[in-house]
């Protein structure tokens, strides 16, 4: 095997490159081996020179299977989520029942999968007290709950013995292991069996376990840059990015921005206002997304009931206020809340609190039998997904229900809810970006190069690998790596120490990350001076950081520059009472959101017709034209051509500078009825409860009712006979209800009022809330972009 010193400068990835650009001219096939955040720079490096014919980017797992498949090996395989449920298994088997919390589990298969990786049988784990005894037990009923079924772990073994034994032919002639700080026993056998095999293969390291080639070094130029605070570094350095792209000649892949994880979104919605598109290349768990939060607040709404967490749900808004001005948190106070409120209001909050509550809970309904039971909680978890549109259109939706499923692996029914949460957070992805500048964290730098590259933030403990003691097994009970190497095939079983100062080789890799290095660091944050990494840093004297340049005239504050409005631009006058309905009850009284509407166009999902008002319209332009109608089309709507004839479609009546429409009347001696026509059949009390907060349909009864006219509102169900929901009964006192009607109609044609003096008043200005979480728009608010 041709083992390289990886000097972390990029010299032995070159040195790789040249030899695979050499096999790929004399068309032979290459495969370069690499991380899987990697494979794309890869395929870029290998193709900077030209077209590299029968060269591929590939990661391990991909390796595996492919030699499992050659071979025919076909079963059942565990990926990291479901080892995580085997691993729930094992733990509720030796606890007697108890089901495990998400975290215990992970950690438990975080040791395991470190021991597989290592090739420690359960019966070699060093047992030194009662927690690494737990480990031992939890590892062998691991191994049994598993059975068959291979992880990630097994099958790396499995194909490096398939390899061994002569059973893979080989599918490339050269394997080029690059960007690695360390090859465990398993990957090394299987290179080392694939050059056996007839395959060349080139590795590289910072410490090989054999003779290397030291290949020759590349130079870097590194600057060093104090800030005055971590908005000033910030804002400098996207300056500079924006400087090196417009005037350096630098194309966006040939850069490369280092953050520290904890500042990675304040850098991506800073870039925004420069206009820079970053390519985030890190890795995100589903819930550090807007999408990805809500389900999980979705989820552990139930348990943890916050007055925050009221405000996911429309109908609760009113609760969630009262809460939020009361202080209040948890389950018991926010019900004794909603029946204290609805005994002084007459509201129904404490009954929509019960049913949001019971529409939360996967188990309420589900069957007795197992598989039954099973299917309706993935029933459930898909219902709840797409019953929000921000969850049903994200590009998460698919990770969201193999979440799903894997937590109803690891927890079972009765944890099933606080398990998918728990995975939710703790699984990490990483999204495909189509281009621009690199946004890495520092555990993505490893095995890459550019032209020129910024690090952010290089304070004091800022860029470290968190090198700890492991919890199970002490350093005591390890060996050095140079002992692991040598057992690779002569003793297997051996685990290497954690503590291997694996920093410096981080640090040496941010310096000799680009032909040009920029690192910063901030003089001091909101609380406190920092000190720089001295070892990051080096012994270059640090300069400073001016003044920030302004990324256009409109943040100036002298000269004639543009100065933006302080108010946004008043709506324009609404096309109909349904815009200003829609703006008071359904937006929130967003006004940004309906000015889209009105000037940009853009119409939300809810307002394209179906085709049972389609069918309607047809209806209308039959009866307007004065020619008879389709037949079918009648029957339809179950509608007699003597109804026909009576009917006037989309009557309307004059509201201030509107006009409001309803959808069909007929006038019939001194009765008017007015007509809302549907899809779906509904009874009598449903007709009721839709109509009640109906503005047009009262405000139209209420100006007949004021003509003298007995009114009466229905409700058309297509293929149905019309069904009653408001009407004089002719055996009760007719007067009593004649005010009664005349009192509704008039409070929904005051409440109609005030929203259209609200919409008046409205400016084009975000009003941020609950009604956000279904904006058809996303965040386009707050955003230059928006994310399709």
């Amino acid at each position: 095997m041709h083992w390289l010193i990886d000097a972390a400068d990029g010299g032995a990835s070159e040195r790789m490159l040249e030899r695979a650009r050499e096999l790929t001219a004399q068309k032979r096939r290459v495969w370069w081996l690499t991380l899987p955040s990697n494979r794309n720079f890869a395929l870029r490096r290998l193709a900077a020179r030209g077209a590299a014919l029968g060269a591929e980017a590939v990661h391990f797992q991909q390796v595996h299977q492919r030699v499992l498949a050659q071979a025919g090996r076909t079963g059942t395989f565990l990926s990291t989520g479901l080892r995580v449920a085997r691993v729930g298994e094992a733990l509720r088997e030796l606890a007697g029942g108890r089901m495990p919390a998400p975290g215990e589990a992970r950690l438990f298969a975080r040791a395991i999968a470190e021991l597989k990786r290592f090739e420690v049988a359960p019966e070699e784990v060093p047992v030194g007290d009662a927690e690494s005894r737990r480990l031992q037990r939890v590892y062998a009923a691991y191994e049994r709950a598993k059975g068959a079924a291979l992880d990630p772990d097994d099958v790396a073994r499995l194909a490096a013995d398939l390899v061994a034994e002569g059973a893979w032919r080989p599918e490339t002639d050269a394997v080029f292991a690059a960007g690695f700080w360390e090859l465990s026993p398993l990957a090394l056998s299987l290179l080392t069996a694939m050059e056996r095999a007839g395959v060349e293969v080139w590795a590289s390291l910072p410490e090989p376990p054999g003779p290397a080639e030291d290949p020759p070094r590349l130079p870097a130029a590194v600057a060093v840059w104090r800030a005055e605070n971590p908005v000033h570094e910030l804002r400098w350095v996207l300056a500079e990015i924006k400087r090196d792209l417009l005037v350096g000649g630098f194309d966006p892949l040939e850069l490369a921005l280092v953050v520290p994880p904890e500042r990675l979104e304040a850098t991506k919605m800073l870039a925004r206002e420069y206009d820079l598109y970053l390519m985030d290349e890190t890795y995100h768990a589903p819930s550090e997304e807007e999408p990805g939060k809500l389900l999980v607040d979705l989820l552990r709404f139930p348990d943890h009931p916050t007055a925050e967490g009221l405000f996911l749900f429309e109908e609760l808004a009113p609760l969630g206020r009262a809460a939020l001005a009361r202080g209040l948190a948890g389950l018991d106070a926010i019900r004794k809340l909603a029946r204290q409120l609805d005994e002084a209001e007459g509201g129904r909050l404490a009954p929509t609190l019960e049913a949001v509550l019971a529409s939360l809970d996967p188990l309420a309904g589900a069957p007795a039998e197992d598989a039954a039971r099973r299917a309706h909680l993935l029933a459930w978890a898909e219902r709840l997904v797409d019953g929000r549109p921000l969850l049903a259109q994200s590009r998460w939706r698919e990770v969201f229900l193999l979440r799903a499923r894997e937590a109803l692996e690891a927890g079972g029914p009765e944890g099933f809810r606080a398990w998918w949460a728990g995975l939710l957070e703790r699984v990490r992805l990483r999204a495909r970006r189509p281009g621009g500048v690199a946004l890495l964290s520092p555990r993505e730098v490893s095995g890459r190069r550019y032209r020129k590259a910024y690090v952010l933030g290089a304070s004091e403990g800022v860029y470290t690998l968190g090198e700890r003691e492991d919890y199970f097994i002490p350093e005591e009970a390890r060996r050095p790596w140079s002992e692991v190497f040598e057992r690779i095939y002569a003793e297997r079983g051996v685990l290497p120490r954690r503590l291997r100062g694996r920093d410096v080789h981080l640090w040496r890799s941010l310096r000799a990350l680009a032909d040009e290095v920029v690192i910063s660091y901030p003089e001091a944050d909101g609380g406190r001076p920092l000190e720089p990494e001295h070892d990051l840093v080096g012994a270059a004297e640090p300069r400073p950081m001016g003044p920030v340049p302004l990324v256009s005239r409109a943040l100036s504050r002298e000269g004639s520059g543009y100065r933006a409005p302080r108010e946004g631009v008043p709506l324009p006058a609404p096309s109909g009472l349904s815009q200003v309905y829609r703006f008071d009850r359904s937006y929130g009284g967003c006004g940004f959101r309906s000015w889209l509407e009105a000037r940009e166009g853009l119409r939300p999902d809810e307002d394209e017709r179906p085709e049972w008002y389609r069918a309607l319209e047809r209806l209308a332009e039959a009866k307007r034209e004065g020619r008879a109608p389709d037949p079918e089309a009648l029957a339809r709507w179950g509608m007699t051509p003597a109804r026909f004839e009576r009917l006037t479609f989309f009557p309307g009546v004059s509201f201030g500078e509107l006009t409001v429409h309803v959808h069909a009347g007929e006038r019939e001696g001194r009765t008017a009825r007015v007509y809302r026509f549907g899809e779906e059949p509904l009874t009598e009390a449903e007709v009721r409860e839709r109509l009640r907060d109906r503005w047009v349909e009262f405000i139209v009864a209420g100006t007949y009712l004021r003509r003298g006219y007995a009114v009466e509102l229905w409700y058309w169900p297509l293929g149905g006979p019309p069904v009653r929901g408001y009407g004089a009964d002719p055996q009760r006192d007719r007067e009593a209800w004649v005010r009664k009607f005349q009192e509704m109609a008039d409070q929904r044609r005051r409440w109609a009022e005030r929203a259209l003096e609200r919409w008046r008043a409205a400016r084009a200005e975000a009003v941020p809330g609950w009604h956000c979480r279904s904006c058809p728009f996303a965040d386009v608010c707050r955003k230059d972009e928006v994310e399709t």
